[in-house]
């Protein structure tokens, strides 16, 4: 057993810390959402927006690009 499992079975607060920011974390998302404001998260230590991140990668994403190379004249 490691200590932070210890910890938790000896204070119930912690033992639903996880949990409660887990619920934190989905609401702030969806705050975010509604209120269409940034998403600001830290990843690989850099503070990312990632509501920003999320729309870049999904219009990378939707652009049709050929399977073949471009024809050439």
């Amino acid at each position: 057993m490691n200590k932070t499992s210890i910890l938790a079975e000896t204070d119930p607060d912690l033992a639903q810390a996880g949990a409660a920011l887990e619920r934190a974390a989905r609401d702030a998302r969806r705050l975010a959402d509604q209120t269409d404001t940034p998403f600001i998260v830290f990843i690989d230590g850099k503070i990312v927006d990632l509501r920003k991140l999320e729309q870049e990668s999904h219009i990378a994403s939707t652009v049709n690009e050929p399977s073949e190379p471009y024809p050439t004249r």
